[in-house]
């Protein structure tokens, strides 16, 4: 498959996933961050980049972009999700998850999602976050926040709370105004991240679960938090690797990320 197709696939209980599916090569399912989806200009990037040496399968998450939602959320859907977008690639899948992604591509890895192996790119938990905790009292605040109508508010504390953005750089994104408005639009779901987050806290017994090669990467110049949250995944899944990208942030180059995806495939392969 060497042109860019758009098309669906059913999950589990119903909902209709958009799917992007282009390029020739191993095959890589991508899962974006919490903005991510069909036209976002990161995932295009990142996508556009790889094509020309994986068939890249990336999908809107549900509630999100052009996918359909079905009550009740819960991550179970989310795993089954990218289950049902995995059965529909034949042959040997590698998993990419980009941030929020990196929490729902672990979920998938310890749920049985038959990924050979995969790439986890600055998961946004919190290394120093009790993992016996359990508090997703904040994905409660952003529900509050979208219930009362205040999705610019939602949006502006999850930057900051769980990206950690800092409140400068918010400011200016509100003065993007196709940017903001894109961001907001999508302020109903956020609260689910923090949910697959975990609350910010590593999962322990998912990442212990989790039983292929895995390689967790970090921005070499980002944020020092994100490098340690990264490095607390890699002790918590048995046999995981952890490497930085060199002048990289937390939304790195396309052809960054593609090298660090060749290296590792090329020995998981090999291995296999």
């Amino acid at each position: 498959m060497d042109q860019h197709v758009d098309r669906t696939v059913v999950s589990a209980d119903g909902t209709v996933l958009a799917v992007s599916d282009g390029g020739t090569g191993p095959a890589l399912v991508v899962v974006g961050g919490a903005f991510d989806h069909h036209g976002s200009p990161t995932v295009e990037r990142l996508t556009s980049t790889l094509r020309d040496r994986y068939r890249v399968v990336t999908y809107d998450r549900r509630g999100r972009g052009a996918s359909s939602d079905t009550d009740p959320w819960a991550i179970e859907r989310e795993v089954e999700d990218l289950a049902a977008v995995v059965a529909t690639v034949d042959g040997p899948v590698t998993g990419l998850g980009m941030c929020v992604g990196a929490g729902v591509v672990l979920h998938g890895l310890a749920g049985g999602v038959p990924l050979d192996a995969a790439v986890l790119y600055e998961p946004p938990y919190r290394a120093t976050v009790d993992p016996h905790a359990d508090d997703v009292v904040f994905a409660d605040v952003l529900d509050e926040y979208v219930g009362a109508g205040r999705r610019a508010q939602a949006v502006r504390a999850y930057l900051a709370h769980v990206l950690g953005v800092p409140m400068g750089q918010i400011t200016a994104l509100r003065l993007k105004g196709a940017l903001w408005r894109s961001l907001v639009t999508d302020a109903d779901v956020l609260s689910r991240d923090v949910r697959v987050l975990n609350g910010l806290a590593i999962p322990e017994r998912v990442a212990a679960a989790v039983g292929v090669p895995l390689l967790v990467a970090a921005g070499g110049n980002g944020v020092e938090w994100m490098r340690q949250a990264a490095r607390a995944v890699v002790e918590a899944v048995p046999g995981s690797e952890y490497t930085e990208l060199r002048g990289q942030g937390h939304v790195p180059d396309p052809e960054a990320i593609g090298q660090v995806l060749d290296r590792f495939t090329a020995r998981t392969t090999t291995q296999g």
